[in-house]
């Protein structure tokens, strides 16, 4: 691994520190404090704000924190970090340099997949290296793989000034010029085709087409329903390069939680909000454990369909958006192993020999008997994750989200492919290797999470208005409340949800 702190991502633009003096002090309510309820709070108490935060379980972090057991840990959330420019420019913008709290690594090995035949692919971080490994592995052409990253970057460098660095929901962004330009090339931008029909068309291999169609999963998406857009998450990945925190994820985590403290921001743990207050058209404040407390504005960081239908003003919810599909859930399995297995990384996929069937049995509510199975093994980057000669495995199936499914017989029939699979794979009997098993399935992840039905990133981008149909980050008739998340504007995971931070404080003091 390469260190890359000192590295300045192509697209990195510091922001200019906020002062005080820049906004009058006002007082603002940030419900939940997973990554974006944090940014948000850091945000606006560097723009003057008096912030206080409020959050329903005992610590911060929402989806990123971690589990213990004896000296094994386990990241529970979040296991990829990329694009550590925006939180680069989170630190940058309250005046603190990120090197002073957090380092982290550039990853050599993004990625191995592994696949029922026993091939076997490692996606590198150097486009020309990963190329050169598909041509050896499967047979695809160096070339067309190289081509299909450029499109990929161009596509990116493309979108992203548009659709991820500011609110769709504004007019007046809408209406420039540069905005315009990029509407009209849509059928130039996969906007028109799946992720999967633009896939096959461009790659000979059916193994190359199942590795870039797994992009889609990165937001919780169908490849064969989802727009050829999501195509950029691979730019993002094998361009621009994947990570990792010393200290694992959940150093992303303190580094933010010690910056909320610094910055001044008043944090009220094992609090829950009960529902937003408003007056006519103004938000006026918050019902926080059955107490009532008014604010000047309100940031919700939480599941927008768990505000819909737990916390919106009754006059304002949009009962349509209860109807919409939501993103695939998981089972996960935090797995304490004897020995040390070569053939794993630190992040490894195990495809399922019929791919498209596992979207379909997903769509219906179902687990296909052979699902993908993603294993991230933390103590290959980390060594004092898991004790000498173990190691700790987190092992994922992605899920439909919840709604009457027996999770019990689920999580046991995941378990029984889980094993099969894995110990096929890497020829050894891995039931008896387990030591300690912790599970989390759909139902935990909504119980200790907020997100309805334990979707993992909110609604599913699987149609081509998927990206304008998300809740905007900013209330269209409430007065004073905004809303930050991977449930909204712009979209789940760590870069996008410190981006939605961005955009609605920005929102915020521009108005």
């Amino acid at each position: 691994m390469v260190h890359a702190n000192e590295r300045r991502s192509e697209d990195q633009r510091p922001t200019a520190v906020i002062s005080s003096a820049q906004h009058p002090k006002k007082t603002v309510a940030v419900i939940g404090g997973g990554i974006s309820g944090m940014a948000a709070a850091a945000r606006l108490a560097a723009a003057g704000y008096q912030v206080t935060l409020f959050e329903g379980a005992g610590e911060l972090g929402g989806k990123l924190t971690d589990y213990r057991w004896q000296d094994f840990r386990f990241d529970k959330g979040p296991s990829l970090f990329t694009m550590p420019e925006e939180l680069n420019d989170l630190f940058a913008v309250c005046g603190k340099r990120l090197d002073d709290y957090l380092q982290y690594d550039r990853l050599e090995l993004v990625t191995r997949y592994f696949y029922p035949d026993g091939t076997r692919v490692d996606a590198w971080s150097e486009p020309e290296r990963f190329a050169a490994e598909l041509e050896q592995q499967v047979g695809e052409s160096k070339s067309s793989v190289l081509r299909y990253l450029n499109r990929a970057k161009l596509m990116y460098e493309t979108t992203a000034p548009v659709f991820l660095h500011r609110s769709l929901h504004d007019w007046q962004n809408l209406l420039r010029f540069s905005t315009f330009l990029k509407v009209l090339r849509i059928p130039w931008l996969g906007v028109t085709t799946t992720m999967h029909r633009f896939n096959k068309g461009w790659f000979k291999n059916e193994r190359t087409i199942q590795l870039f169609n797994r992009f889609a999963t990165y937001n919780g998406s169908d490849p064969y329903r989802a727009p050829a857009t999501l195509n950029l998450i691979a730019h993002i990945e094998l361009n621009k390069g994947a990570f990792y925190p010393r200290g694992g994820m959940i150093a992303i985590r303190n580094a933010m939680a010690q910056l909320l403290a610094e910055m001044g921001v008043e944090v009220r743990l094992n609090t829950k909000v009960n529902r937003i207050l408003a007056h006519y058209t103004k938000v006026t404040g918050i019902v926080a454990d059955n107490e009532h407390l008014l604010f000047n504005e309100v940031v919700s960081a939480i599941d927008i369909m768990q505000v819909e239908k737990q916390l919106m003003p009754l006059a304002y919810q949009n009962k349509q958006r209860l109807k919409t599909e939501l993103s695939t859930s998981a089972i996960i399995f935090h797995w304490a192993m004897k020995g040390q297995h070569a053939p794993l990384d630190l992040h490894n996929i195990f495809f399922s020999s019929h791919y498209r069937q596992e979207f379909e049995q997903l769509k219906q509510g179902k687990i296909t008997n052979d699902p993908t199975i993603y294993v991230y093994v933390s103590k290959k980057s980390q060594s004092t994750d898991a004790p000498e000669g173990h190691e700790n495995w987190f092992v994922m199936v992605n899920t439909p989200p919840h709604t009457q499914q027996d999770w019990g017989r689920m999580v046991d029939q995941v378990r029984q492919y889980a094993h099969e699979t894995l110990s096929k794979a890497l020829h050894c009997d891995t039931r008896s290797l387990l030591l300690h098993e912790h599970v989390t399935s759909p139902l935990d992840l909504e119980r200790n999470t907020g997100s309805v039905g334990g979707s993992i990133y909110g609604p599913a981008s699987n149609n081509k208005w998927a990206a304008f149909l998300r809740q905007a980050n900013r209330h269209s008739q409430l007065k004073g409340l905004y809303f930050v998340g991977g449930s909204v504007h712009p979209g789940g995971g760590i870069p996008l949800c410190l981006l939605s931070a961005k955009i609605t404080t920005e929102l915020m003091l521009k108005k």
